[in-house]
């Protein structure tokens, strides 16, 4: 394992070669056996188990009870070969060599070869592919096999980030030529019982696992409940042993109640106002200021997150990135500022804030709290609550302002590639500008830590007074974990052990 700053600073920057262990930190002794139930959310009627049609938190746990990845995120940021056992670059971080794991099986019985981690990889490249993971992959010239068990990457320039890009959870790795998932077949810890879209997926543990300290427990259910108040209810009731998504204000109810207790770690999740950019009238970047002006960020984030959380600053790149650019002012809410801006922009109107607690349990209520705080600015705002199926599909990148939610990303560049970018699938803002993206190619390819630095800064300053994001908070991933849940760590950007907890907690007998 690597520290990911130290993955920064040596990555391609020594003629050399990096290969990685997939040792995992040392746990207690699991319990073996067990039906587990996690509750979390993101689910919809129109959901399927294609990992290029992955887009929420749900879909991830969903994702990972199944299958893996070439790589993975563990506790403290450490990167670890998963069905890549190590890799190496060239200097210059334009050709990469994974070499894979040997003797893993899909739940078919059929062995993995580098044909099918070619096949799957491809799946989110296609000029047609709607995968979240497109824009991360956009700068891979080529995937070719060495072998049956070693694949090399070539980039159409450096990329000192691609082990973190394959830990991506759309990146499952199935069996080439796949078009029909309805089988569920992957490499994974459990294996698909039935899936009912929106609502749960049963499993059962794969007697082949090629992990053999993980896995624990018999049998999976992972249920999609989007109500706040319904999950938290299965989770103090025993229905449900672990549950993510926990909104603060259930926190002290959980911890207050016997058998049951909450895990509060910071984040580098993000819940922004999203304006997009290439369209009235938020083509008018003094709207968008006056929008900004008047997000009351210490009110929304004590009385949405009780605190939970830490200030945002209209950019995605958190304080505990090693990338972070902590010298930018702190934007505040400045009601004078945001009239100045509206004024400006001419407009006159009313604006339409399309929101839905599925985003995240706060959301309708922040949504509230900047009606409230925008209309000292003049501003005004009518709140349009939507309903929580068919939000992600429907209304997000959709309407022209709504209320998203966004978790972490393991590096500041996958962050803004996936975000940011002009070609990037998931542009929520639809903001483009060609000097940003050729920053951000840069940024990419550059070895030294304090020159990428640099670049970062620049990324970071350019979202900042530009960009369609109001982002008023960083928030804490609270899960509410039942007592007799065992080996809970918290792991990666997002909630439930970085969406991992499938495989790697057990049930206390």
């Amino acid at each position: 394992m690597i520290k990911r700053r130290d993955f920064l600073k040596t990555s391609a920057a020594t003629a050399g070669l990096l290969g990685l262990s997939a040792t995992l930190p040392a746990r207690a002794a699991a319990t073996k056996g067990g039906h587990l139930v996690i509750g979390t959310t993101g689910g919809s009627a129109g959901d399927t188990l294609d990992p290029t049609k992955l887009t929420s938190v749900g879909h991830g746990v969903m994702g990972y009870t199944l299958g893996n990845c070439l790589t993975e995120i563990e506790e403290g940021g450490e990167l670890v070969g998963e069905l890549a056992e190590s890799w190496e670059s060239s200097s210059d971080a334009v050709t990469w060599t994974f070499s894979l794991r040997q003797g893993v099986t899909f739940h078919n019985g059929q062995p993995m070869t580098a044909a099918d981690v070619i096949y799957s990889i491809n799946l989110h490249r296609g000029e047609d592919s709607t995968s979240g993971a497109k824009g991360l992959l956009s700068n891979i010239a080529d995937v070719t096999a060495d072998g049956d068990h070693t694949i090399v990457v070539t980039m159409t320039a450096g990329n000192a980030d691609v082990p973190y890009l394959m830990a991506d959870f759309h990146l499952l790795v199935v069996p080439a030529g796949t078009e029909d998932y309805s089988a569920g077949v992957f490499t994974g810890p459990y294996m698909l019982k039935e899936f009912v879209p929106g609502e749960r997926l049963s499993a059962t543990r794969n007697p082949n696992y090629w992990k053999a300290d993980r896995a624990h427990v018999e049998s999976i259910d992972v249920l999609f409940v989007d109500d706040t108040t319904a999950r938290i209810s299965g989770l103090i009731t025993g229905e449900i042993h672990i549950a993510g998504r926990v909104d603060p204000q259930s926190a002290a109810l959980i911890d207050g109640a016997p058998g049951v207790h909450t895990e509060n770690h910071p984040a580098a999740g993000h819940r922004p106002l999203l304006m997009a950019c290439d369209r009235a009238p938020f083509d008018n970047l003094d709207l968008r200021l006056a929008v900004k002006y008047s997000l009351d960020r210490p009110q929304i984030l004590e009385n949405v997150m009780a605190g939970f959380g830490s200030l945002g600053n209209d950019h995605p790149i958190p304080p505990s990135d090693p990338f972070h650019a902590a010298d930018i002012p702190q934007r505040k809410y400045d009601p004078d500022k945001a009239a100045h801006h509206l004024g400006k922009s001419g407009f006159d109107g009313t604006l339409e804030l399309h929101t839905s607690n599925t985003t995240f349990s706060g959301a309708e209520a922040m949504a509230a709290l900047f009606q409230q705080s925008a209309a000292a600015a003049g501003l005004k705002v009518d709140i349009k609550r939507e309903p929580a199926d068919g939000f992600w599909s429907n209304v997000w990148m959709q309407k022209p302002f709504v209320s998203g939610a966004w978790g972490g990303r393991p590096t500041a560049d996958i962050m803004l590639t996936t975000a940011y970018s002009s070609e990037a699938s998931w542009n929520d803002t639809a903001w483009r500008r060609d000097d940003f993206d050729q920053k951000l190619a840069m940024a990419r390819a550059e070895t030294d830590f304090d020159t990428r630095k640099a670049h970062y800064h620049d990324l970071q300053l350019m979202i900042h007074e530009d960009g369609g994001a109001g982002i008023p908070f960083f928030v804490n991933n609270v899960d509410g974990v039942r007592d007799e849940v065992k080996g809970f760590y918290p792991a990666g950007s997002f909630e439930l052990s970085g969406m991992r907890v499938a495989e790697r907690i057990w049930l206390e007998s």
